[in-house]
């Protein structure tokens, strides 16, 4: 679908942006992933078909998308620091190899009609399956030293945060360096 494909764009060029600290890499990203997941669960039925709805199973589609939405949203939080993401790319990443397994059997099983339907669903859920693995896999710790690697005050308060999410004084020092940051950025900008 097209719409899925440049939503894959946006959020592929969303990743560059964030990962060369250019502006906006991460409105774009949420976008982008936000709608996609909103693609899938809801409107899996119409995203996996194949031209016409005929040649699907509409409580496959709806199942499948659910479920990779959860793993698209776990990539999201993860890719964005934000709480909550070990436990959404662990329920995505497991259930994304159930329904591997379950769209392998069913492929093997099907007839001609249906084979390029469940192609289209392993396509999709092989590709979400490594990516949240990857995510799973990869330490906060190596997002937040490539990302804050100019900022090494920074780096050090979101990994402290990172080993106590629930330390409010944390969460204060790293509002106070932004403020700083902010005001040192303004008295450049006015001189």
């Amino acid at each position: 679908m097209k719409t899925e494909k440049a939503l894959l764009i946006v959020f592929i060029i969303s990743l560059i942006f964030k990962l060369m600290h250019w502006p906006g890499g991460g409105p774009l990203m949420v976008l982008s992933l936000t709608f996609l997941a909103f693609c899938y669960f809801p409107f899996g039925f119409y995203f996996f078909s194949d031209k016409t709805f005929k040649n699907q199973k509409i409580g496959v589609s709806i199942l499948f998308g659910w479920l990779l939405s959860v793993a698209i949203i776990g990539i999201e939080f993860k890719l964005m620091f934000w709480p909550g993401s070990k436990v959404m790319l662990l329920v995505g990443c497991m259930s994304a190899a159930i329904l591997l397994l379950a769209g392998f059997s069913l492929f093997k099983k099907s007839n001609e009609d249906l084979k390029n339907y469940y192609k289209n669903l392993l396509t999709r859920t092989v590709v979400i399956f490594v990516f949240a693995t990857i995510c799973l896999i990869l330490p906060n710790s190596v997002l937040i030293n490539h990302y804050y690697s100019n900022e090494p005050e920074l780096r050090e308060l979101y990994l402290k945060q990172q080993e106590n999410p629930e330390d409010e004084n944390i969460q204060m020092e790293i509002q106070a360096y932004k403020a700083k940051q902010y005001e040192q950025e303004n008295g450049r900008q006015r001189k």
